[in-house]
């Protein structure tokens, strides 16, 4: 299958469109405005003269974020880190999207990445056949967002739980220190040369924990001849929480549910260690994943390389958070085992459904579908 440099399969549109800054986001208005962030729309604006000058749908591109997406609406461009991509004759629009989404790019953290974008190359089959391969692709994503959904709606139903059984962490009177609760741990910034390299142990990406849920498959190999100290290794029932994200996702935190075998904490990833030995880790994952106290970690990040924030620990320990006693802690996790259960079965099957896709990708994409 020919392939063609990425330029010459799409146009940088970005120039000479007006950027809508996060502080004027709105939460309705005529216009969306679609920044680098994993959302599809980031918020809306009344400045209709923002609209996007393109014809037809574009690809757009976090510089920061690597995040992909595919936009077939008008819109306006977040003000941070955005490229808005026009595809080029002969190209169809969602084949190139389908492709570029299927391609690992490399992180350099805070820095931009379109750099290594253009560096890809762009299979070029008849326009025929590449819609034919975007149609497929699309079905099966299509199946994965539902499962996706799925998932979404039960964890909706756990923070319902929560709210039925506590209200708003914002409405209470007795608040602590998050210092009272715990202290926080990582590990070191270390990678092996070669993600392929021989080494029994891998150390996790900030991306294992940003959805909220812990996926240990995001992680990269260590040096084959590291050996973590045992603080470092990730364990079962562990809480992690990422220092450095998005302002949208700084903060998240992760329960660790899965087999953690030879996984290690990197320097942007913490542990919670526990103030009470008591203190039951999936309460205060659904704490912590509440828009109110979301709110509140997200308003102590900080930083200047572009959309990307840290969280400091001194902060973080200053942090009010609701005083909740070990035993209203275990009845929230008696009540929402069911789910639980529920919720890792789901899971496990949407994973399937993720390889089934990732084969899917790679067939279309060597001219075997």
């Amino acid at each position: 299958m020919k392939r063609v440099p990425l330029l010459e399969a799409v146009s940088d549109v970005s120039g000479g469109n007006r950027k809508i800054l996060q502080s004027d986001f709105l939460p309705e208005g005529p216009l969306a405005v679609v920044d680098q962030g994993r959302s599809q729309i980031a918020g809306y604006t009344y400045d209709t003269s923002a609209s996007v000058k393109a014809d037809g749908p574009v690809i757009v591109f976090g510089d920061h974020t690597r995040a992909i997406k595919f936009v077939d609406f008008p819109f306006a461009m977040g003000a941070d880190g955005v490229k808005v991509l026009q595809v080029r004759e002969g190209f169809d629009p969602k084949f190139v999207y389908h492709y570029l989404i299927s391609r690992e790019l490399p992180s350099a953290g805070y820095s931009r990445h379109f750099k290594f974008l253009k560096q890809v190359e762009v299979p070029r089959p008849r326009i025929e056949e590449q819609r034919r391969i975007a149609a497929i692709l699309d079905h099966a994503n299509a199946l994965r967002a539902k499962r996706r959904r799925v998932l979404a709606h039960l964890d909706d139903l756990t923070q319902s739980i929560f709210h039925d059984m506590f209200g708003d962490p914002d409405d209470f009177t007795d608040q602590v220190p998050f210092s009272e609760i715990a202290t926080l741990a990582g590990g070191r910034n270390l990678v092996a040369d070669d993600d392929a390299a021989a080494s029994e142990y891998r150390v996790l990406k900030i991306s294992s924990v940003t959805t909220g849920r812990f996926k240990p498959s995001e992680a990269k190999a260590l040096p084959p001849e590291y050996v973590p100290p045992a603080e470092h290794m990730v364990r079962v029932g562990d809480l992690l929480m990422s220092r450095a994200n998005t302002t949208e996702l700084v903060g998240a935190v992760a329960l660790v549910d899965s087999d953690p075998t030879g996984l290690v904490l990197p320097d942007k990833i913490w542990r919670f260690v526990w103030g009470d030995p008591e203190s039951e880790p999936a309460f205060f994952h659904a704490l912590l994943s509440t828009p109110s106290m979301r709110r509140r970690i997200s308003r102590l990040s900080s930083g200047t390389g572009g959309s990307m924030k840290n969280i400091s620990k001194s902060k973080l320990g200053l942090m009010s958070v609701p005083r909740i006693t070990p035993t209203s802690q275990r009845e929230f996790v008696a009540a929402s085992q069911t789910l639980s259960a529920v919720r890792r079965r789901q899971s496990r099957t949407a994973g399937v459904g993720d390889e089934l896709f990732a084969s899917l990708q790679a067939r279309a994409f060597t001219g075997d579908l």
